[in-house]
C-alpha cells in the first residue's frame, strides 16, 4: 500500500490515474483517497485501509484489510466502505476459493508493476523500497525483484510456496 501511495505523488504526476484509476474521496476514513478501476472482470479498489478486487458477476471478491493483516473472500455486491466491514460478508475459506480470488487481484498487481517499470523505470520502485526500509514502523520485506518472484511463485506454485521469512532465510542467509 505504501508503494501505491508513492505512485500517487510521483514527480511526473499521479501514476495510478495515468494507469486508468479514478480518484474518489474516501467514504469511510478521512485523510485518504480511494482509487478504483474497472475491467471486464470487475473492479480493483485501492485504499490505505484495504485493497481488493471485486467481481462484476456476483462471484466472491478479494479483500485485504490492512489493520487485520488478513485476506478475505468478500461477498458484497459493492466494495466495502474502508474502515467499515460487514462481518457477514467476509470469510476466510474455503482456501481454494480464497486463492482463486487472490490470483485475480495478483494478476492486476503484477501487470501494474510491469507497467510501472516500463513507464518510469525500475529506479522508482527501488527508491520506494529504500525509503520504506527507513520508516520507523516498517517491517522487513523482500527486495523488489525477490518480492515479484515470490508473488509469481504464489501465482503458479502455491503448494510449494515458502513463507516470506523462510524465503528470506534461504535467499539471503546471514553469516
Amino acid at each position: 500500500m505504501y508503494f501505491w501511495g508513492r505512485d500517487v505523488v510521483h514527480p511526473e504526476g499521479n501514476l495510478l490515474t495515468l494507469y486508468g484509476f479514478d480518484r474518489r474521496s474516501s467514504e469511510g476514513l478521512n485523510g485518504t483517497s480511494c482509487y478504483r478501476t474497472q475491467s471486464s472482470e470487475g473492479a480493483v479498489e485501492l485504499h490505505g485501509a484495504c485493497v481488493g478486487s471485486y467481481s462484476s458477476n456476483f462471484l466472491p471478491g478479494f479483500l485485504f484489510i490492512r489493520n487485520r493483516r488478513r485476506c478475505f473472500l468478500y461477498r458484497g455486491s459493492e466494495p466495502p466502505i474502508p474502515g467499515f466491514y460487514a462481518e457477514d460478508l467476509l470469510s476466510s475459506g474455503p482456501v481454494f476459493s480464497l486463492y482463486h480470488v487472490s490470483c485475480r487481484f495478483l494478476n492486476w498487481w503484477l501487470a501494474y508493476e510491469e507497467w510501472i517499470e516500463s513507464t518510469v523505470g525500475s529506479g522508482h520502485r527501488e527508491a520506494n523500497y529504500r525509503a520504506f526500509k527507513k520508516l520507523p514502523t516498517s517491517r522487513a520485506i523482500l527486495p523488489r525483484d525477490e518480492s515479484l518472484k515470490w508473488l509469481r511463485e504464489y501465482q503458479t506454485s502455491p503448494e510449494s510456496l515458502r513463507r516470506i521469512r523462510e524465503w528470506q532465510r534461504t535467499s539471503f542467509p546471514t553469516t
